[in-house]
């Protein structure tokens, strides 16, 4: 087919572009179609049968295609382990950002719990420090309202007794004023170390701050 190869020469030397730029040159030369030479030699190359036995030389033979196979599948097995350790390496990862953060957080929470803890400890120590103190200073005015009542029961008696026996002798008189007067002593100072006896363990509780034993906070 010389015809098309003159024709196809005469329109290549026909056309001539001026290149705007040494850029455009590198582009045009990447993608300007194939000379009227190679266009001859290809159609030339087709009709003389030359084709065909280049392109039986492409065809694989059974055992060429099983080893290509082998090949393609190793690859693949390859790439296959190499994505599942990826994978295995960012599970890991997460896994372990996913401990730190919960022990951050236990740790957190313990730390609430405890100073939870600790105020309400302080918050009992509190309460039982003033219940005693309320407790004691009750039990002392108890004590100091019976202390009152006894004496004037023992006034009232005295005076009730007096009454009863009316006058009678001096020295008889004397005698039995003697005695009561030794009674009263005794009953007085009974009580008054009583009294003291109380205040002494009121006092010491306020400053010792003792818990009281019999009652108990949790």
């Amino acid at each position: 087919m010389p015809w098309l190869a003159t024709y196809l020469d005469t329109v290549d030397r026909g056309l001539c572009p001026t290149p705007p730029s040494l850029l455009s040159d590198l582009a045009l030369q990447r993608l300007r179609p194939p000379s009227s030479a190679a266009w001859a030699e290809f159609l030339n190359a087709s009709a003389n049968g030359r084709m065909e036995r280049d392109f039986a030389l492409l065809t694989l033979t059974d055992t060429e295609q099983r080893e290509l196979y082998e090949a393609a599948r190793v690859i693949q097995n390859a790439f296959r382990r190499y994505k599942g350790r990826r994978l295995k390496e960012q599970q890991d990862m997460a896994a372990a950002v996913i401990q730190r953060c919960y022990r951050k957080y236990k740790q957190v929470q313990n730390t609430q719990k405890y100073a939870l803890y600790k105020k309400m400890t302080q918050a009992a120590i509190l309460i039982q420090s003033k219940f005693r103190s309320y407790y004691e200073q009750k039990k002392f005015q108890q004590s100091r309202r019976a202390a009152v009542l006894i004496q004037q029961y023992y006034r009232s008696y005295k005076e009730y007794e007096r009454v009863k026996q009316g006058p009678r002798g001096p020295g008889a008189l004397n005698t039995k004023g003697s005695f009561l007067t030794k009674k009263q002593d005794q009953a007085a100072r009974k009580i008054m170390r009583f009294l003291r006896r109380c205040r002494h363990r009121y006092m010491s509780s306020i400053q010792h701050g003792h818990l009281y034993s019999d009652y108990k906070f949790y």
